[in-house]
């Protein structure tokens, strides 16, 4: 198969993708098409295997056997399964990704300023600003911060490393992470000001720390790095995505977060033709769904793939009953979960998985939905960099080519900053929540 569409297999992924797009956007005034989303990533999945590469095609179609696997295994056990979670396959992130993909269309390239920072305070500046706009519009920061480190090359190790420590770290406090949002659903009643108060100093911490890895990472290079660079004409996109995704989410709290950030997405880039080329938006909006979104394909099997496995594990796994030896969920229990689900990262399951089985395990235990909510976030962002196929791994490994095996024992350095400092922040936060 050649050529950037791939051909007719290049086309009908495009219309695919694109009906995923349009599909989840759809879902905020009408909730119910998002299962149509998700029977359209599904066809994604599928129409993938063909198009990706070898080894993606492996993957994926190992992702797509267990969980097929998991789920009649956890049917045949006497679990249950409701059209709704069938095709919750990652419509949304898949929706969200590819929309944001549009925002290349408006964004300037890059130019070369003499003031711009170097050294340790330019990886320093990176890593904030990576943080920071994916606090708000998720994984999209780190294709709009990697697109412009990786310049006309190949992204670097280094680079992914900071990229996914600075991007992860925003899981520890962000209300617009899917997080905070799937443990505030299993554990209603969080304080949100609480879990900001103690989580954005831990993120700073772990984020800080871990940078004198960074600088080693680069050794002799690191004098000449200039990293991410803050100008007006690279950063007013971001900043116009960011402004529209907290002004809806405060409309429209409800809403889930991927897709605000889809529709601020297409709404920035299709505001920007208007003014940049009116003329020529619609060929070049259209000409951008035809032949680059296909290029996301191994991306999007990935996603599509981690979701049909994701399905099968909510099925099976409530099918087993641990019994706990401890009555109460204290500040160790709290810290022990988040290892738990660390380590089920580590083994190839998702975080939304394994929150889901942590939830149900310490349920019993009446947890205070604050300490848990904190745990949960933490654990999920520290698996979130160390799970060889959480998301934001899948995300650095198909769009740079980064080995996740490679990455995921880098940050090992980074996990055990986040472990160690993680007690006292959930003794901090045990402590806000009892005064």
């Amino acid at each position: 198969m050649t050529g950037r569409g791939g051909g007719a297999w290049g086309l009908a992924y495009a219309l695919l993708v694109s009906g995923v797009i349009v599909t989840v956007g759809a879902s905020v005034v009408w909730p119910q098409s998002t299962l149509l989303a998700g029977a359209l990533t599904l066809g994604c999945a599928a129409v993938g295997l063909v198009l990706v590469a070898r080894t993606q095609r492996i993957i994926s179609s190992i992702l797509m056997l267990l969980g097929i696997m998991a789920l009649t295994v956890g049917l045949a056990l006497g679990g249950t399964v409701t059209v709704a979670s069938l095709l919750s396959v990652n419509q949304d992130l898949v929706g969200m990704l590819t929309a944001v993909s549009f925002v290349r269309l408006i964004t300037p390239a890059p130019t070369e300023a003499s003031s711009r920072l170097r050294g340790r305070t330019a990886v320093l500046r990176t890593a904030i600003a990576t943080h920071a706009l994916g606090a708000v519009i998720n994984i999209g920061a780190v294709g709009i911060v990697g697109d412009h480190l990786r310049g006309d090359g190949k992204l670097r190790l280094a680079d992914a490393t900071l990229l996914s420590r600075s991007y992860s770290a925003a899981a520890f406090w962000s209300p617009f992470w899917a997080a905070a949002a799937a443990a505030t659903t299993l554990v209603p009643g969080a304080n949100t000001l609480v879990l900001v108060l103690v989580g954005v100093p831990l993120a700073l911490v772990a984020i800080t720390l871990s940078a004198f890895d960074i600088f080693r990472m680069w050794g002799p290079d690191l004098r000449t790095y200039t990293g991410y660079t803050l100008g007006w004409s690279l950063i007013r996109i971001p900043l116009a995505l960011v402004a529209l995704v907290m002004l809806a989410h405060q409309l429209w709290p409800a809403v889930p977060v991927p897709r605000i950030v889809l529709l601020a997405g297409l709404t920035v880039t299709i505001a920007g033709l208007l003014l940049q080329h009116p003329r020529g938006a619609l060929r070049r909006f259209a000409r951008h769904a035809r032949y680059e979104l296909p290029n996301l394909r191994g991306e999007i099997t990935l996603f599509a793939s981690a979701g049909i496995l994701a399905v099968g594990l909510r099925v099976l796994f409530p099918m087993f009953a641990i019994d706990l030896p401890f009555t109460t969920f204290t500040v160790p229990v709290a810290w022990a979960s988040l290892v738990v689900m660390v380590l089920f990262a580590l083994i190839g399951v998702h975080p939304v998985v394994s929150v889901a089985v942590v939830a149900a395990l310490v349920q019993p235990l009446n947890p205070d939905p604050t300490l848990f909510v904190l745990a949960a976030s933490i654990g999920w962002g520290a698996s979130a960099s160390v799970g060889p196929l959480t998301g934001l791994t899948m995300f650095l490994h198909a769009r740079y080519g980064i080995d996740g095996l490679a990455l995921t024992r880098r940050n090992f350095v980074y996990l055990a900053i986040v472990l160690a400092a993680a007690w006292p922040a959930l003794w901090l936060c045990e402590a806000l929540i009892s005064g």
